[in-house]
């Protein structure tokens, strides 16, 4: 059975080929789609992290014009932002920022992201209905941005930020490196937890 999709139409932005929607999150997603989303994220990234095994220390950490660097630089990019994001989401103060030249094996940044993921998704699943509808103000200071977001439209950013990375990345292994990539498509994962 389909879902009532609680969105209006708000007037289309002048100029602007497309009409801007205006969807109410709160209505049309609960925690555990939340918890679903980044379950996914996390396998998703799994598979990536399995591709990225197949290629050399020095590889990378290649700088390739593109993105933020080097694949190493990607995940680094990553994993620094989902610790501020989640201490903004939880109030607390801002983590030691980590150093990137700590990072300078593959082994070492799987063994750091292992460890940020568990973190993650332990703080994630410490925050109740209220929490995610909870508003939060936040500045991302190199864009010059300063708003306030629900946690629940936060998390989404950083989901679909996962999403983008993980694609930069497979485009790279690809098409720099030639390593056979994987689909990473929610509907395989979701087939395979169906399965479990």
């Amino acid at each position: 059975m389909l879902q009532k999709c609680h969105c209006e139409r708000s007037e289309a932005i002048p100029n602007s080929p497309n009409p801007s929607w205006k969807i109410d999150v709160k209505e049309n997603m609960n925690s555990n789609e939340i918890i679903t989303i980044f379950d996914y994220n996390f396998w998703a990234f799994d598979r990536v992290w399995e591709c990225i095994s197949q290629i050399s220390d020095e590889q990378f950490l290649e700088e390739i014009d593109y993105s933020t660097g080097s694949i190493r630089n990607i995940v680094f990019h990553i994993m620094s932002g989902n610790r501020i994001w989640m201490s903004i989401l939880r109030g607390t103060e801002f983590p030691p920022r980590l150093v990137i030249e700590d990072f300078d094996t593959y082994s070492k940044t799987k063994s750091k992201w292992d460890e940020l993921k568990l973190e993650f998704l332990n703080n994630l699943n410490s925050l109740n209905p209220e929490q995610l509808d909870g508003m939060i103000d936040w500045e991302l200071l190199s864009h010059g941005l300063k708003s306030t977001n629900s946690r629940r439209e936060i998390l989404l950013h950083l989901a679909n930020h996962g999403t983008d990375h993980r694609a930069q990345i497979l485009a790279i292994l690809h098409h720099h490196f030639h390593i056979k990539t994987v689909e990473q498509d929610m509907i395989i994962y979701l087939a395979e937890r169906n399965q479990k």
